[in-house]
């Protein structure tokens, strides 16, 4: 990649099709561009990517970030928020599929992060390189609070946080008292806020905090002791934060057969899409135009 693309980068939305639901898509840079999916987490949404996707147009890349099932209303299934990891990963294939891409890289935060490690376990032919913004191979997470102490309890004390285990129950709580729960929950792990403002005010939206809470109830260890490892280039940014401990980020290394880096970015924090966009710029175009 060069450093001669000077067009805007102004994100562009576009409505796709995949997987029976309507996905908006933002997306940044050339037409034509190496093509990158952003995935993001809880409780962000495609807009959270802008900086690096910005920085990516800048070089060359063309950048899409879609919002995730369950955030907005057109990417919410009838009945149930019943979601599964399968669905999460045919909705990105769907959605390249929708924009033409035979292959493309990928970056994910979080949940975001667990589907793009399955995404590229179960899908390698699609996916060139993979980014994995501090979430680790779901095996080593699953292991990890199987047998890990300082993972199990991470992992314990986060639960708790969150609630209670139905997902309506625990959105209505979130969001009692003028959302002050969620508030509380979303600045308590380090999110700016500035962004606890305005992700608040979106999950506020009927249907939107469950949709997103959705994602991590849908977790299954034994569906994630089961992935399989990854065959592609992969960076995995880490951080410290909640819900993670070492022993699982250094556990990854063990399902990667392929190229693996490892960026420690100390005092950043969970959200580092929001606290240190500027830090993610330089590992990550390493990683990219390394592959």
């Amino acid at each position: 990649m060069t450093n001669s693309f000077d067009a805007s980068v102004s994100p562009t939305t576009r409505s796709l099709q995949s997987n029976g639901l309507t996905f908006p898509v933002l997306s940044w840079g050339p037409e034509g561009g190496r093509p990158i999916l952003l995935l993001h987490g809880f409780p962000q949404e495609p807009s959270t990517w802008a900086p690096i996707a910005e920085a990516l147009a800048a070089v060359g890349f063309q950048a899409f970030a879609p919002h995730q099932r369950g955030y907005v209303a057109s990417t919410r299934p009838e009945g149930p928020p019943n979601c599964t990891f399968t669905q999460f990963i045919e909705d990105a294939i769907g959605i390249a599929d929708a924009l033409g891409l035979k292959s493309f890289d990928v970056a994910g935060f979080g949940m975001g992060g667990m589907q793009a490690w399955m995404l590229t376990a179960y899908r390698p032919a699609r996916v060139r390189s993979l980014t994995a913004l501090r979430y680790p191979h779901p095996a080593a997470f699953a292991r990890g609070i199987q047998s890990e102490p300082e993972q199990m309890e991470k992992w314990r004390r986060l639960q708790h946080q969150f609630g209670a285990p139905d997902v309506h129950e625990r959105a209505a709580a979130m969001l009692a008292d003028n959302a002050a729960r969620l508030h509380g929950f979303l600045a308590d792990i380090g999110l700016p806020q500035p962004f606890v403002d305005r992700y608040v005010e979106r999950m506020k939206e009927p249907g939107a905090l469950v949709g997103a809470l959705s994602w991590e109830r849908s977790i299954s260890l034994e569906e994630f002791l089961k992935v399989p490892p990854v065959t592609v280039p992969t960076l995995l940014l880490w951080s410290d934060g909640p819900a993670l401990s070492r022993a699982t980020l250094e556990a990854t290394k063990d399902y990667v057969h392929a190229v693996y880096r490892e960026r420690d970015l100390p005092n950043v924090g969970h959200f580092m899409l929001e606290t240190s966009p500027a830090e993610l710029i330089a590992p990550l175009l390493q990683h990219l135009q390394s592959t």
